[in-house]
């Protein structure tokens, strides 16, 4: 019987994994074939090879003109903006929520969390309008500005949770000591909470370096795009000569590899997050 049982369990996992290998296989045969095409010559492409004949690397000496340079500058000023701006005004609403008393706290952090369940696209309309009356069209105050201000309900709601884990005996040692909130709050919570702020910044850069709807909505002038915008109307929406396939494959690759990068970095944070929480 417990060989019968032994027997079952391999056949299972065995199943399991060969549908797991399956799916992976799946899932990223696109970004393989991406970057293998980024590789090809224009020939090979023609053709609808897989695999290249020859490796070549002109495709991203085509692609990393000084255009592109420009538009990864733009992107990483706008995405290191928001990582700061996003980080701090989300920790100073977390930090009211989690370790300030005051009438209504639960009440208003209901109607925060209320928020996630409106699709982001009902409020593109009402936004653009008014943007557009304060002027701030054909600008990056639209892609800036509004980090400043929360941060997002589900940013609050992390750093929240975690601040709630730190001991309230750890606040109130320090306002005996004389430390006000703000003190309490810049010297003594936030670097308990690195760990969850460091997530926060991850995936608010995250975000700018693969938004294309907002800047698409506000940006016409070709001097500020970021890079997701640049390269659409370069290679998508372009009205002139379109450059060869493998050129396009070679910038996505290039703009592929920081989010990558970051991603294996994001499930070192979320271990340390896991890992570091404080128990209360």
């Amino acid at each position: 019987m417990t060989k019968s049982i032994r027997t079952g369990k391999i056949v299972r996992n065995v199943v399991k994994y060969v549908v797991l290998v399956l799916l992976a296989v799946i899932f990223l045969f696109p970004v393989v074939e991406l970057i293998l095409k980024s590789f090809m010559t224009d020939l090979d492409i023609r053709f609808g090879l897989l695999f290249p004949t020859s490796f070549t690397i002109k495709p991203y000496v085509d692609a990393l003109d000084a255009e592109y340079f420009w538009w990864l500058k733009n992107t990483l000023i706008i995405g290191v903006i928001n990582m700061v701006g996003i980080t701090l005004s989300s920790s100073l609403c977390a930090y009211g929520f989690a370790k300030l008393r005051f009438k209504g706290r639960e009440a208003f952090f209901s109607v925060v969390l209320a928020t996630l369940m409106l699709p982001a696209i009902c409020m593109q309309i009402p936004l653009y309008k008014m943007y557009y009356g304060m002027g701030w069209t054909n600008s990056w105050l639209p892609l800036i500005v509004p980090g400043f201000f929360g941060g997002g309900a589900l940013n609050i709601f992390l750093m929240r949770q975690y601040m709630r884990g730190i001991p309230d005996t750890i606040c109130e040692a320090a306002k005996i000591d004389g430390a006000n909130k703000f003190v309490i709050y810049a010297v003594i919570i936030m670097p308990m909470c690195l760990p969850i702020a460091g997530y926060v910044m991850l995936t608010a850069f995250l975000g700018c370096w693969n938004d294309f709807m907002t800047p698409l909505l506000y940006i016409n002038e070709p001097s500020i795009y970021n890079l997701s915008l640049g390269l659409y109307y370069r290679y998508v929406n372009n009205a002139g000569s379109i450059p060869p396939a493998n050129v396009q494959m070679a910038a996505a690759t290039i703009m592929l590899i920081p989010c990558a990068v970051l991603f294996f970095f994001q499930k070192v944070l979320i271990n340390g997050v896991s890992v570091g929480a404080v128990k209360g």
